[in-house]
This record gives C-alpha cells, structure tokens and sequence, in this order.
C-alpha cells in the first residue's frame, strides 16, 4: 500500500480539479440554459431524490472505503466484487418495482413518471452509487493520478453530450436528453475504473464476514453521510414541496454555485480522511487542519467578493435574464460556503477518529434546524427564506464540531487552530514553493500514485 503524501493529492488533484471545474462551468451554462427554469428544477429534484435513495442502498459503506482499505488493505478485491454485486441486484430490483409501481412512486415522489423516465431514474440512481463507490475505492487504494484522470474523462464527455444537445437537440425532450447523458458519462467513467486497476479474480466467494463487519462500521459513516446530505438538499424538496419547479430551478442553480466552491473541500477532505487515518498524533491533525482552514477562508473570501461584485452582470450573461434572481439568492448563502466547506473538512477529522456517534448527532441537529427554519422562513420569504435558513444551518454545523473538539481535547484544540498574523505570510511563501516543488515532483514521476 502506498504511503500518502498528502500535499501532492492535494496539488495532483487540485490542479485537475481546476480545469474539471472550468469545464464544469461550461457544462452548467449550456445545460442551463438548454434545459430554461422550469426543467433545470425538475432536473435537479431528480437528481437529489436519487442521491437520497442510492445513499440509503449503499448504507454508508462507500465513505468509509478510504478508512477500510488503508487499515485492512488485503480486503480491497472482495469491496470492489461485492459493489459490483450490488450494483446488479439493485438495477434488477428497483426496475422491477418501479414499472409495477409507477403510479404509486408518481404519488410519493411528486414526479409523474412515464416508464422511459423510471427507468433513466433507476439508472441515475444505480450507476450514480456506482461510480461514487468506485471513487472512494481509488482514494483509499491512493490511486490519485487515475482518479484525477477519470474527473477529466467524465467532464470532457458531458460537456460533449451537452453541446450536442444544445446545437441540435432543442426541439426533443430535453430533460431525457441530459439524463441519458449523465448516465452515458457514469458508464465511461465506471468501464475506465475497472480496467485501470489490476483487480484479483473474485475467487470462490466475496469475504461476506468482512462486508458484514464493515458495513457495521460503515452504519454510522450511514447515518452521518444521510444527514448531511438531507442537511445540503432537503431544502430543495421543501422549496418544490411550497412553491413549484420553476423556483426549484432558481434556488438549485444558486446551490450549485455553492457546491462548486465546496468542490475543493470535497477534494481536500477526501485525501485528508486517508492522510489523517494515517496519524495518532491530535497536535499533527491540528496544524494540518489549521493551514486548510486558513487556505480555504483566503480562497472563500475571494471568491465570494468577486461574485458579489460581478455576480448579477455574469448570471443574466451567461444564463440569461429569466435567472437573474439568482444572484439575490446566492448572496443570502454566501454564509452557507464557508459553514459547508468548514464543516465537511472537519467531519472528515471526526471520520479519521473511527467515525464517532457524534458524527451523527451534529449534522442531525442541524438538519432539523434547517427543516424548521425553512418551514418557518419559505412562507414568507419564499427562496430566500430558505437561502437564509441553509446559511445558518451550515454554520451551526461547523460551530457545533468545533465546540464539541475543543472540549474532548480539553480545551487545547483551539490553541493550535487559531492563526497568528505571521502565519499568513509564511502559509503563502509554504504555498508557492510547495506548488513549485511538488508540481515539479509530479511531473517528473509522470503523476504516478
């Protein structure tokens, strides 16, 4: 198994998480503006529906891969055969139930579901786990390099898919279009995960002992996982739930915003729960933490005062003008950026701990003042009630992990945490020559992880 350097993930990664989210951004204006208000939420209310559903038939195991396979690292075939297995029995059985059912998933879900639609359902739903599952399998395996690579494959072939539609396809059922899409890039982007990586043959059976135990362990990753999704999306269903799928498309392309500054959070904490599994030493954990604090509040801050800025002339120039009150959206939520991103960096420092029960609790307890919040705030406030609501929320999260650190490390957490003014200055000249040294590392190993 090989040894984790963390700042060469992060800078491996980082760099091709720049130009995926270029692309990405691309992506979103043309699908946008392909799609018009009402279908971009229609999109994205299938979208967090399925994430809803396929995180509830994964149970959580999937975030705990990179913790399971750097500690038992002999298990890794009998993960990859056993989600393979999964994946199978998961398509079979939901198409099954949702073409017999379909009346009655129309009436739970609020979604009239024609069976070409179910099933591109049951396919966002399988094929999106699968892929997931594959991604956490590469960072635990430290597989960096490929990882990154599969990032760039899947977003070249959407923005592919999506320009195709765009020039030629405006007169077709747009939603099928960039459904089937989505589901055409997960599919490449499984098939390279498999042939990329020099997996044993299965033998006689999967080590069910091993799955059993791990998803065991994996239930309260489960639990956690479940509600911080609930935390980031619920107000998504709550805002079609009160006002339709036209504010849907407003409020969500505002929250996607947001998930794109939290993309480098994402990154970060998934290589950091690999690193930090690594470690025993709390002091170590704390100065790593400090320095991605105090990068990504430095990255936060600008990022968030160009928007406010230029924010209003970029949406109604790229998107058009029918989504401009995006921009008033996106403001009320600049509070959420740095509580999500702050928050996901340091649930991954609760994850390395062995994923503790109050993983569970501290997004639990936000998720309900988020749903009360909103049910409080949308009446009234409409998109913007919910705006404020996730804001709070978020920042409650990231609040309550940080209070509840500091009291198990009796009080000596925050010491470490806290940035001196010197500090910034030696974060910056550590970050241009760490970028000039590694990168240069990088390029001379031919990015081999």
């Amino acid at each position: 198994m090989s040894k984790v350097n963390l700042k060469q993930n992060i800078l491996m990664s980082g760099s091709f998480r720049i130009i995926v989210l270029v692309i990405s951004f691309i992506t979103s204006v043309f699908s946008t503006r392909f799609l018009g208000v009402e279908l971009k939420g229609k999109l994205s209310y299938l979208i967090t529906i399925s994430g809803f559903i396929w995180m509830v038939l994964d149970l959580g195991l999937y975030r705990s891969f990179p913790y399971l396979i750097r500690k038992f690292p002999e298990k890794v075939n009998s993960l990859f055969y056993w989600i393979l297995l999964q994946f199978f029995i998961n398509l079979s059985v939901l198409t099954v139930l949702g073409l017999a059912l379909l009346q009655f998933f129309t009436g739970l879900l609020g979604y009239a579901f024609s069976p070409v639609y179910m099933i591109l359902f049951v396919c966002l739903i399988t094929f999106g786990q699968l892929t997931t599952q594959m991604q956490s399998l590469y960072l635990g395996l430290n597989k960096i390099w490929k990882h990154s690579l599969a990032q760039l494959l899947n977003a070249l072939l959407m923005l592919t898919l999506v320009l195709a539609g765009y020039a030629f396809l405006r007169q077709s059922d747009r939603l099928a279009y960039i459904l089937v899409a989505t589901i055409l890039s997960y599919t490449v982007i499984i098939i390279y995960y498999i042939v990329n990586n020099s997996w044993k043959q299965p033998g006689r059976k999967i080590d069910l002992s091993f799955i059993k135990s791990s998803y065991k362990s994996g239930i309260r990753v489960f639990l956690s996982t479940l509600f911080i999704l609930m935390l980031i999306r619920f107000d998504i269903i709550l805002v079609k739930r009160f006002l339709g799928f036209s504010e849907v498309g407003i409020y969500s392309l505002a929250a996607h915003l947001i998930d794109m500054l939290q993309i480098a959070s994402n990154v970060v904490g998934g290589l950091l729960l690999v690193k930090l599994s690594d470690s025993t030493d709390d002091i170590e954990k704390w100065n790593i933490m400090k320095k991605l604090l105090m990068a990504f509040f430095a990255l936060l801050l600008i990022a968030n005062l160009g928007f406010a800025i230029l924010g209003r002339f970029i949406i109604s120039t790229l998107y058009g003008t029918q989504f401009v009150p995006v921009y008033f959206v996106y403001l009320w939520l600049i509070p959420a950026s740095f509580g999500l991103s702050f928050g996901s960096l340091f649930n991954m420092y609760l994850n390395s701990k062995g994923f503790p029960v109050i993983s569970i609790i501290l997004p639990a307890i936000s998720l309900l003042v988020n749903i009360l919040l909103n049910l409080l705030l949308i009446p009234i406030w409409g998109i913007y009630g919910a705006a404020l609501a996730t804001s709070f929320a978020y920042l409650l999260w990231f609040v309550m992990i940080l209070l509840y650190e500091q009291k198990c490390s009796q009080g000596k957490m925050f010491s470490y945490l806290l940035p001196r003014g010197r500090e910034w200055i030696l974060l910056w000249q550590e970050g241009l020559q760490f970028i000039k040294e590694t990168w240069l590392n990088v390029v001379k190993s031919g990015g081999k992880s």
